[in-house]
């Protein structure tokens, strides 16, 4: 199960995808492969993924450290595979 999405967290997508196409699709192949049945509050970690991307998008030092931090946490959860943290990281290093 996939992390769920509001109509306005869509709409935040949309926008993202618009403003860094790269990143836009990064934060879709997160969520798409996110167990969300491993945590409590899933709406909490789509949440964590949209603003830490807009984080990037704005240039701020030291988001990308936080979204790779936020990744390796999902996996501690299992929430991501090793393999998937792995390969996200790779991607937001090339775009931060």
């Amino acid at each position: 199960m996939s992390l769920p999405i509001t109509a306005r967290q869509l709409n935040a997508l949309r926008a993202l995808q618009r403003v860094n196409p790269d990143l836009g699709e990064l934060a879709t192949a997160v969520a798409l492969a996110f167990d969300a049945s491993k945590v409590d509050n899933p709406h909490l970690a789509r949440l964590i993924l949209e603003k830490t991307c807009r984080r990037i998008v704005a240039r701020e030092e030291g988001s990308g450290e936080a979204l790779i931090q936020h990744l390796e946490h999902f996996a501690t959860l299992r929430c991501l595979s090793p393999e998937q943290v792995e390969e996200f990281t790779e991607r937001v290093q090339k775009l931060a």
